[in-house]
């Protein structure tokens, strides 16, 4: 009689395990439950793994909870204290049109004379930056012009420099092909200084002398001490070209100094007149808006007020339904547990492996 009592007690027990994994299907966790203690199971992993792994769930179900808690708490505290700044604002709200309204015209005085004298000094800075602009505009093309000129000095140095080099090397024993050389050069130099009639007329004469073989080596003495002599000439015109460029560049120095400096003057009142005159108008807008929105005021705060103990009636519903939700996960965790650790067997096992969804 009593084996048949511990039959039935069985048999309703494993009735009764396979009855709450078949409702675990019904929610996206208990599926979630069922792959993993399929997954286990399919491995041969033995029961107290998997009540093992059963309670690092549980535990971190626990985990999420606590921190959740801690969150809500927060937030829930920075409803409250936002709620209770609104009231704050509101009673605040009440006592400064009367004030505004006194100020206001006073304000806008103020600010209408130091717009005047901002326009005045801002007129002042632009002439004198216009006036800058023609000088640097001018100074730009003086510029220009010497850069040019010292440019065509130094090519004219160096290829009298370089036809010195090729006359030099051919003095004691000219030949052919030195001249050869020499006129090549002065091809390429045509080249670059195509606009040098008088000089190239010159080496052209140079070169028509170099060309008697009679004379070629004598010739070629001279031709060096004249090239040596119109090097030093045109390093004299360098030097005079650099002075006077150094004598305009200290002019326009001294004039764009002067313009700048009475600018600097000026930049310090502009920026004086422009900040009183920003902060007269922001204090305008501030006294408007007090006169003009006030009543806005109390009522926007009363609706943000409420808003925020919505927001703290929403967070402590959604906690609470969090909490259900959390509950009845551990509720399905600890049953497993209890399953696992009391009565698991090959039946219940196999039914666990046999379920589909």
């Amino acid at each position: 009689m009593k084996l048949i009592v511990l039959i039935v007690l069985v048999g309703v027990a494993l009735a009764r395990d396979e009855y709450f994994f078949a409702q675990l299907r019904d929610s996206e966790f208990g599926k979630t439950i069922i792959q993993t203690l399929q997954v286990q199971l399919l491995q041969e992993h033995p029961a107290d793994t998997v009540v093992h792994l059963l309670k690092q769930m549980k535990d971190d179900l626990l985990n999420e909870q606590r921190a959740e808690d801690e969150d809500v708490q927060g937030s829930l505290q920075s409803c409250q204290t936002a709620s209770e700044a609104a009231a704050a604002v509101i009673t605040v709200a009440k006592e400064r049109k009367a004030t505004a309204e006194d100020r206001l015209p006073l304000l806008q005085q103020e600010q209408n004379d130091k717009k005047q004298q901002l326009f005045d000094k801002q007129g002042e800075e632009q002439r004198n930056l216009d006036r800058i602009s023609v000088l640097q505009e001018a100074r730009n093309v003086q510029r220009g012009e010497y850069e040019q000129r010292r440019d065509e000095l130094v090519g004219l140095i160096s290829a009298l420099q370089e036809a010195k080099q090729i006359l030099s090397q051919g003095i004691t024993s000219l030949k052919k092909t030195s001249f050869a050389e020499l006129k090549s050069h002065h091809q390429n130099f045509l080249k670059y200084y195509p606009h040098k009639k008088g000089f190239h007329t010159m080496v052209n004469m140079l070169l028509e002398v170099l060309q008697d073989e009679g004379t070629q080596e004598s010739a070629a003495q001279k031709v060096v001490k004249i090239i040596d002599t119109l090097v030093d000439s045109i390093f004299q015109v360098q030097k005079e070209e650099m002075k006077a460029e150094d004598g305009r560049e200290l002019d326009f120095q001294t004039q764009k100094e002067r313009l700048l400096l009475a600018n600097r003057r000026l930049e310090g009142s502009i920026a004086d007149l422009n900040a009183r005159y920003e902060i007269l108008g922001q204090k305008i807008l501030e006294v408007r808006n007090d006169i003009a929105t006030q009543d806005a005021v109390i009522f926007n705060k009363q609706t943000e007020k409420g808003d925020w103990d919505q927001t703290c009636n929403d967070t402590e519903k959604a906690h609470r339904q969090q909490t259900d939700s959390r509950n009845a996960q551990l509720e399905i965790i600890v049953e497993c547990i209890d399953i696992f650790e009391t009565r698991f067997d090959m039946e219940t096992k196999s039914y666990i492996q046999r379920i589909r969804f």
